[in-house]
Formats: structure tokens, C-alpha cells, sequence
């Protein structure tokens, strides 16, 4: 029996307001990675509604992102699949707003049942 563990850092979601005193780059980054949290969000979306149709009809946008093409085989393999997802957190007030963020982009996974 063979088994597979992927790792993958999501990085944090960027707002827009807080990069724009980043150089091109980074903001180029931060557009990047909240493209692919969009992605990975519509593919347990789409995956949740094919589901719910019994598995007939819906169609998974895996190629928004390198990250979503990524992990497309561990979505659509068998019930032994676990997906766990950690979210790092600061507990310090200045943190808050990206806290909350985090937390509720999580539990918008955990509802989908993945």
C-alpha cells in the first residue's frame, strides 16, 4: 500500500490596501496568492455541489491555479483522502483584521466537509 502527504503553505491572503506601499513585485505576489485561495475556494465549492448532485454534471475549475492543478488528484481520489487544513494565527490586536480573515476562510472550508 502506497500513500502520498502533500504540504502546502497557502500563505496569508493580501489585501490590496495593505501592499500598496510594496514594490511591483510584491504586489504582483499578493494578487497571486489571493488568486489561488480564490481558486482553491471555487474547486471545494464546485466539489461540494458535485457532491450534492451525486457526482453528475459539475464542473471543477482545477486549472485557475497552479495550486488547485496541484492538489486536483487528492480531491478527486477515493473517501481514504483526509484534507486537513492548519491555520496560523497572531493573537496580538495589530493582527486581528488578518486573524479573523484566516479564521474565516477556514471555517468556508471546514462547512464544505473537506
Amino acid at each position: 500500500q502506497c500513500g502520498k502527504l502533500l504540504l502546502v503553505d497557502l500563505a496569508g491572503s493580501e489585501r490590496a490596501q495593505d501592499c500598496q506601499s510594496n514594490n511591483r513585485e510584491r504586489q504582483v505576489e499578493g494578487a497571486e496568492i489571493n488568486q489561488s485561495l480564490l481558486g482553491l475556494k471555487e474547486c471545494v465549492r464546485a466539489l461540494d455541489q458535485s457532491k450534492a448532485q451525486g457526482g453528475q454534471g459539475q464542473h471543477v475549475p482545477f486549472r485557475q491555479s497552479k495550486l488547485t492543478m496541484v492538489l486536483r488528484d487528492s480531491f478527486l481520489a477515493n473517501d481514504k483522502v483526509k484534507i486537513v487544513m492548519l491555520t496560523c494565527i497572531c493573537p496580538g490586536m495589530s493582527s486581528a483584521h488578518h486573524t479573523l480573515n484566516s479564521l474565516r476562510y477556514a471555517e468556508r472550508l471546514k462547512e464544505k466537509g473537506h
